[in-house]
């Protein structure tokens, strides 16, 4: 039986099963300035902290977690279909930014399962054509990226959404590139409200690359062994050039109990936020926090 904690985890004085749940997570942290959180799905209940004074307050790039918010807000308005399909040319050059993409070369034109599976910078760009002036800013802020979670304290810091008008500003954005600042704690925040909706049946080409990610893709680090996780890997760098990594997924998959989100120093989300999660999840799994 997997043990809840009916009082959330938050900064200030901790409950000594609480201090336990935080002390596990800053060890599966290591000595690293980063930051985790563990949510109840349904109740919207902390499980755990990790990295508590960054949670809510560190503001920075979320990379390639954000998407599948900017794929799903193109669905949701019906200008990108389910079934769309693009052959990803590898090369990407936005403005003075080159973006080329990282996984395997693929000779078959990649669908939003496999875009998010293998974070095809290509395909999130072309798709993200199809927005608006401003549009995606408004998605990103309708999702809770702009929200106080109430998780981190009083004085926990709010994202911040730049409306993107041109086309090269919001193909940036939707990769999480610029024009977007967030918390761990509204990563967390927003991904659990992704998995309360993903039994919608247009959320499922989203649900499968999310699976796809964990199960062949660039977050296979973050799998737990005997349940299905999704979830989605991030890497950018800071204003002052610093490299981050992220993870971000819940679990299981198909009928989401909890959900992680993970950031450390690091250049690769794969490499270095995704093996944290995983451990995170296997110790919850394990009914250790």
């Amino acid at each position: 039986m997997l043990r809840r904690h009916a009082v959330p985890v938050i900064l200030g004085a901790f409950t000594r099963i609480e201090a336990k749940a935080a002390d596990r997570l800053d060890t599966s942290l290591g000595s690293t300035r980063g930051a985790a959180l563990v949510v109840d799905v349904r109740t919207r209940t902390v499980v755990a902290i990790g990295g508590a004074n960054r949670v809510g307050k560190s503001l920075l790039p979320p990379g390639s977690t954000l998407k599948p918010f900017a794929l799903s807000a193109l669905i949701k308005t019906r200008k990108l279909r389910a079934e769309a399909s693009f052959l990803c040319p590898m090369r990407l050059r936005i403005g003075a930014r080159v973006l080329d993409c990282s996984h395997p070369p693929i000779a078959t034109p990649m669908r939003i399962e496999t875009a998010l599976a293998y974070s095809c910078n290509c395909f999130v760009a072309h798709a993200a054509e199809q927005f608006g002036p401003g549009e995606l800013a408004r998605e990103l802020e309708s999702a809770g990226f702009a929200s106080r979670t109430g998780w981190a304290g009083n004085d926990e810091a709010t994202g911040r959404i730049q409306p993107a008008i041109k086309a090269d500003t919001q193909r940036l954005q939707a990769l999480g590139e610029d024009g977007v600042l967030i918390t761990v704690a509204e990563l967390a925040a927003a991904y659990r409200v992704l998995a309360l909706k993903i039994g919608q049946p247009e959320m499922q080409p989203i649900l499968a690359g999310l699976e796809g990610a964990v199960e062949f893709g660039t977050a296979q680090n973050a799998r737990v062994q005997g349940v299905k996780v999704a979830g989605k890997t991030g890497t950018a760098l800071t204003a002052a050039g610093e490299p981050v990594a992220w993870f971000a997924g819940f679990l299981p998959s198909r009928a989401p109990e909890v959900v992680v989100a993970v950031m450390v120093p690091g250049r690769s989300g794969g490499a270095d936020a995704a093996p944290i999660a995983g451990r995170i999840l296997t110790e919850y799994r394990a009914g250790k926090l």
